[in-house]
């Protein structure tokens, strides 16, 4: 009887060529942001949210209206009269809405991952083929995607101011970018803080407290640059780059500025007044005799802070992602 046939199959080696599966997920699949978008917009919650923002954008438009049209009136409504009313009612607007971004971001992402540690879902989503850069990138995104929900709803309110002039689209767009991307820097760095937290209230304490000193910060230091000044007997101003991570001073540097050295040429607004401290500082402003502006107007505040921020952005990100990929022992 002869011996069966014993077949021996060879296995495929494994070689360089083989493409290995990568893990992690692209933004549009991300399941972090997608869940995190239904959560914020499913409910009555989001109604009364939204509604609550437009009404104090509204209500920011209304008295910018009625005191600009006072204070106007006493030099006549001409042209250029109209169009300085058109960007002071613009620039209250966009300063109220840049109030309540500071005011509700960190509100929006100081729970990020200190929630999830106390869901005990953080380990779960540490499991999954997503990687800790997927997480913290959904986690922002859905903050910024509610944050852009809450800017596009008060284009309206823009719109009132534009149709009574003063400025362009461009303005717009760029105050928005700024707004917008300040949102998203404050945001990063409360994600930040939140990963390496245990507890939600803690996170929202700091984070809230990172955003008064974003804020003001840079007066602070300012006004302590004044005093060691006039304590060592010497008179020099503080240098305007003091204010280059100030989301006023940047969003109004960014901002169009007055052409004329006219008192009532510059906004009388917090942005006109960020404008002329900086140019004040500066010391950079020069007028010819029609009263032109014809000089450098100094230190370039928004692009200290785009470039400050940015880096902060990807910092806070990295240190963030960092904290989520500790092993899911850890969190226990």
């Amino acid at each position: 009887m002869s011996e069966p046939d014993v077949v021996i199959e060879a296995s495929a080696p494994d070689t360089p060529d083989r493409p290995t599966v990568q893990p992690g997920v692209t933004l549009r699949n991300n399941p972090v942001l997608r869940r995190e978008l239904i959560e914020r917009v499913r409910g009555v919650k989001v109604v009364l949210f939204v509604t609550a923002w437009l009404g104090l954008l509204t209500a920011i438009l209304w008295l910018a209206y009625q005191g600009s049209v006072s204070v106007n009136q006493g030099f006549g409504l001409g042209v250029n009269q109209i169009g300085r009313l058109g960007r002071q009612i613009f620039e209250w607007v966009l300063f109220g809405m840049l109030m309540l971004v500071l005011f509700l971001v960190p509100g929006l992402t100081a729970g990020a991952i200190t929630g999830e540690r106390e869901r005990q879902t953080l380990i779960p989503l540490q499991m999954t083929m997503m990687r800790p850069r997927d997480i913290i990138v959904g986690k922002l995104s859905a903050a910024l995607a509610f944050l852009v929900l809450l800017v596009v709803s008060a284009m309206p309110l823009l719109g009132v101011s534009f149709l009574i002039g003063g400025f362009t689209l461009f303005d717009i767009a760029r105050g928005l970018a700024m707004l917008i991307f300040t949102g998203l820097v404050l945001g990063s760095l409360c994600v930040a803080i939140s990963s390496r937290l245990r507890r939600t209230m803690a996170s929202t304490v700091l984070c809230y407290g990172l955003a008064f000193v974003f804020a003001v910060g840079s007066f602070f230091s300012m006004a302590a640059w004044a005093i060691a000044a006039s304590v060592d007997g010497g008179s020099d101003d503080p240098p305007a780059e003091l204010l280059m991570f100030n989301p006023f001073a940047a969003v109004g540097d960014a901002l169009p500025r007055g052409e004329a050295a006219l008192f009532f040429d510059e906004t009388i607004s917090p942005f006109g007044g960020m404008r002329t401290l900086i140019d004040e500082l500066g010391g950079a402003r020069e007028f010819d005799e029609n009263g032109r502006d014809i000089g450098d107007r100094g230190p370039r505040i928004w692009i200290y802070y785009v470039v400050i921020g940015t880096l902060l952005m990807v910092g806070s990100v990295k240190v963030a992602s960092a904290a989520v990929s500790t092993p899911a022992d850890s969190e226990r």
